[in-house]
């Protein structure tokens, strides 16, 4: 990694602005949504007890989503053209996420005790729809569950952008239907399902001490595969 990886993580950060739009469209609908049951609430002195909300953090996700969708579809050949590296590419996306999964768990853990618990004492006496909450992480106290949501949301990452980058290869159409076979085999036969609620475990549910580093290096091998991808993918 050295300069050159910044400033290609730089110039994608500027050219994932659609990605930045629809998360922000989508989180300024909820937040009308939000204000104006709150002014329900409020003036008709009522809660809604049987409802939940999902909590506003939660998304960001939608950013990290589409920032790994669109950072391999549509930036790598601007790069590419712009006389970049593959390698300073490969290293660029990889800050990328690194920096946007981090952001995207601090600000989860911040509106979480602030936003989310007014909320719920103000209307939503039901909670809130947080992955911090229910996949257990936020009872390991805020610094271990953003640890925990970072490693998580890293991998997803880096499964989303790489199983992006390849789909116009033929191994692309090869890792679709391994993961549509995973879902269809593995589901129905009772040993293959353990083994796949296994790996849902490990990767979420697990104790903070083994689903974080089940995370990151599995997050770390999928991503090294892009080295291979960008390697042979054409400009």
């Amino acid at each position: 990694m050295n300069s050159k990886s910044f400033v290609a993580a730089k110039i994608n950060f500027k050219n994932i602005k659609l990605a930045y739009i629809i998360t922000a469209i989508v989180m300024g609908c909820i937040l009308i949504q939000d204000i104006v049951m709150l002014i329900i609430g409020i003036a008709g002195g009522i809660g809604f007890d049987d409802n939940m909300t999902v909590s506003f953090g939660n998304y960001f996700f939608l950013l990290i989503i589409l920032s790994a969708i669109f950072i391999p579809i549509f930036n790598f050949r601007k790069m590419m053209n712009l006389g970049a590296k593959r390698k300073d590419f490969f290293w660029g996306c990889f800050l990328n996420y690194l920096i946007m999964t981090a952001a995207v768990s601090l600000a989860g853990i911040i509106l979480y005790y602030t936003y989310d618990q007014f909320m719920v004492s103000a209307l939503y006496n039901g909670g809130t729809l947080d992955v911090l909450y229910w996949f257990g992480w936020i009872d390991n106290g805020p610094v271990i569950a953003f640890f925990q949501q970072f490693a998580f949301l890293f991998l997803l990452a880096s499964f989303i952008h790489t199983l992006t980058a390849m789909q116009d290869k033929w191994y692309g159409w090869i890792a679709d239907i391994i993961l549509v076979g995973i879902i269809s085999v593995f589901i129905p036969i009772a040993p293959l399902r353990e083994a796949l609620i296994f790996f849902f475990y490990m990767i979420i549910f697990a104790n903070p001490f083994i689903q974080i580093p089940c995370c990151l290096i599995l997050a770390a091998a999928i991503y090294s595969l892009n080295k291979l991808i960008f390697a042979r993918k054409p400009i």
